[in-house]
């Protein structure tokens, strides 16, 4: 096999072609959300947060796949620009509840809006019945590789 027929194999990749567009998906959120002032994992925690009100910080790294320690700094990013806000948790006192703050939901909405164009425009490219069989796909391929 030539190095350019090697080139072509492995450019064909399934794992190839879900990580050059996952980058792209990526760079794309990240500049959408510039405006706001919130990285790609600081959106989706606060995303989580819409509709887990009352979450921990150990719940919120599981929902957004990040660890632990890493959300830990994400929290405190957020707490200190008055987006989300912590107490202790009725349940445990010694485990803080997470919240959204009125300024944090505004703000997650207005970039939902932003970042939720990027996926009207593939909506637009594959239409309605593509989106589906995509959506289905992606989620077998999760299972395949989460077993």
């Amino acid at each position: 096999m030539s190095a350019s027929e090697r080139q072509q194999e492995i450019n064909g990749r399934l794992i190839t072609l879900l990580n050059q567009a996952e980058a792209v998906l990526v760079e794309r959120v990240t500049e959408a959300l510039l405006e706001f002032d919130l990285t790609p994992t600081q959106y989706a925690t606060l995303l989580m947060l819409g509709c887990n009100q009352g979450s921990t910080s150990a719940q919120l790294a599981r929902f957004v796949n990040v660890t632990p320690q890493s959300m830990g700094v994400v929290v405190a990013k957020l707490e200190a620009r008055g987006l989300i806000s912590r107490e202790p948790s009725k349940v445990n006192s010694r485990v803080m509840a997470t919240k959204l703050t009125r300024e944090g939901r505004r703000v997650m909405e207005a970039a939902d809006e932003a970042a939720g164009m990027i996926e009207q425009q593939l909506r637009e490219v594959l239409g309605e019945a593509e989106v589906e069989q995509f959506r289905g796909l992606l989620q077998m391929a999760r299972g395949a590789l989460a077993s």
